[in-house]
């Protein structure tokens, strides 16, 4: 998009490991994925789960925060609720675009402020 930047915060470009797990009546079991892109409001990432996520739905969201000199010297992780914003199946791979056939993009907005764990 050309257009001017309507989010309220801006988005940091990084690559972390993700675990999620929707939200549902009953339990299910956590898939794994990788960051583009974080902000404290939401994040998008990828994943080869075989599980369809939809606009709306909830998802329990854990990101793992490497060791960072200075600012997390032990890392740690993020977590928190949040509910998917859009969904959509990666097939068209670039020469440039380094995600695995299969792959799913999955954008989601925190419900409530994620807390940080060390």
């Amino acid at each position: 998009m050309d257009g001017p930047e309507r989010r309220t915060y801006k988005r940091s470009r990084k690559k972390l490991v993700l675990y999620y797990r929707k939200i549902a009546p009953t339990r299910q079991i956590p898939h794994g994925g990788e960051t583009s892109n974080v902000s404290p409001r939401g994040l998008y990432f990828r994943t080869r789960a075989t599980t369809t996520l939809e606009p709306g739905n909830l998802v329990a969201v854990e990101v793992s925060i490497p060791p960072t000199a200075g600012v997390l010297e032990f890392g740690g992780k993020i977590s928190g609720l949040a509910r998917v914003l859009r969904a959509h199946r990666i097939c068209d791979l670039g020469p440039d675009d380094q995600s695995p056939a299969g792959t799913c993009g999955v954008a989601v907005a925190f419900c409530q402020r994620p807390k940080l764990s060390m």
